[in-house]
């Protein structure tokens, strides 16, 4: 294992992903307070089922404020992903810093697809309270 080559391929992910990250909280920031428009979820227009996606805004906004629970109820995903990201930082750093050429990150994409897993599960699970019992999920999450 080449350390300089996994620092430098850690340093070009971290930027890319941070530049995402900042572009995709501006654009929701200034939805948030009204300077841009904020576009319809075309899946919920035509289908009225909720998108793997659907709540993520809110989600990421409680999970800012600390309210843990309300951001997963609003969309797991936001939160799971979030831990995800967190311990592949985490284990990469570990990997870097460290003195012997232990690897702490796992090459396995097993996180990963249980993440997406997760996702379809979470919404195919909401989907059927919305549609078959009339629970809706994020209505009740902005209600707590």
């Amino acid at each position: 294992m080449d350390k300089k080559i996994l620092k430098r391929d850690f340093i070009i992910a971290n930027l890319a992903g941070g530049l995402g990250v900042a572009v995709m909280l501006a654009r929701i920031l200034l939805q948030h307070v009204g300077k841009i428009p904020n576009p319809p979820c075309i899946f919920f227009y035509y289908t009225h089922m909720y998108c793997p996606g659907c709540g993520g805004t809110r989600a990421l906004f409680s999970l800012f404020k600390g309210h843990i629970i309300k951001s997963i109820c609003y969309n797991p995903a936001v939160v799971f992903g979030a831990i995800l990201i967190l311990y592949y930082e985490v284990t990469f750093l570990m990997t870097i810093v460290g003195k012997k050429d232990r690897v702490y990150y796992t090459k396995s994409i097993k996180p990963i697809i249980l993440y997406v897993i997760m996702v379809l599960v979470f919404t195919v699970v909401r989907n059927i309270l919305l549609v078959g019992l009339g629970i809706d999920l994020i209505e009740q999450a902005g209600a707590m």
